[in-house]
């Protein structure tokens, strides 16, 4: 009897975690409360705290001696994963306080005149690849040893799709960032892996953003995550107590605001709201 409660008990609690995380789910893409403001707030705070606010360009200079590390910096960067309207309003607040970022953009995000907009005001542009985690969809990798013989492959893809970055924002990135995709996580093994020193020569990458090197001055980082939690390890705000010298931050414009067409009509948001709809009315009716 005893084992039988316990059993009971333990997939009520499963059922209840599940519909917490579909509420969440659902509430980031549609009900959540516009956190731009918070966002230009959070910013404003470092700023008046004596934060010089560097892009990945500016980090890759420090780390390599060309220039001087500040007595406090924090390294911005906006991983552009989905939703550019949201960009646009996070690099208005940029603008406006007049500090600089960087802007990562997956081939699926790339806005031409958002990226030149940036450039202009000399803030700083890259492409954000995910070329492993493509291949691994297409070919159906299972561990970190089907990559191998598709490396040449996926360097091939790297290749043309870099020059299709270049076509819409002026130029070749100076630096890159990897997408962390599902794939990547299944298959152990990130998109940093195709980023070689040929590759790097070929385009004049200074540094792809996870480069050991690059991320020496680093003294304390964190990113944006999803409700309820929203930061990761700890708040920004929590974080600029501690007067780190050199703060790494991440975000992401979908962990700032909903925008509700966009999450409906991307194939992540159908993912994420008619499913999850369907998911928690099975787990209602099964509780």
């Amino acid at each position: 009897m005893r084992v039988f409660i316990r059993h009971a008990l333990r997939g009520f609690r499963g059922r209840i975690a599940m519909l917490q995380k579909l509420y969440w789910r659902l509430h980031q893409n549609f009900l959540m409360q516009d956190r731009i403001p918070q966002y230009r707030a959070i910013l404003a705070e470092a700023k008046a705290r004596g934060y010089q606010f560097l892009t990945i360009s500016d980090l890759a200079d420090c780390a390599s001696k060309r220039a001087r590390l500040p007595p406090l910096s924090l390294v911005l960067r906006n991983d552009v994963d989905s939703d550019c309207a949201t960009a646009r309003k996070m690099f208005e607040v940029d603008k406006a306080l007049g500090i600089r970022a960087t802007y990562y953009f997956r081939l699926s995000t790339l806005d031409g005149l958002l990226m030149r907009d940036i450039q202009v005001y000399g803030a700083e542009v890259g492409y954000h690849f995910e070329e492993v985690a493509a291949a691994a969809k297409r070919y159906g990798f299972r561990e970190p040893a089907d990559v191998i013989p598709y490396l040449s492959s996926i360097r091939e893809s790297f290749r043309r799709n870099i020059k299709r970055y270049r076509s819409v924002a002026g130029k070749f990135p100076k630096t890159v960032a990897s997408h962390g995709d599902f794939a990547n996580r299944a298959i152990r093994t990130s998109n940093c892996c195709i980023v070689d020193q040929e590759i790097r020569d070929e385009f004049g990458i200074v540094a792809e953003s996870y480069d050991e090197w690059l991320n020496s001055p680093v003294t304390m980082r964190l990113a944006d995550c999803a409700a309820p939690r929203w930061w990761s390890p700890t708040p920004l705000a929590a974080a600029l107590m501690q007067n780190p010298k050199c703060l790494y931050v991440l975000v992401h414009p979908r962990q700032w605001r909903a925008n509700i067409r966009e999450n409906i009509a991307m194939p992540t948001g159908v993912s994420l709201s008619v499913l999850d709809i369907f998911l928690a009315a099975v787990a209602c009716r099964r509780c």
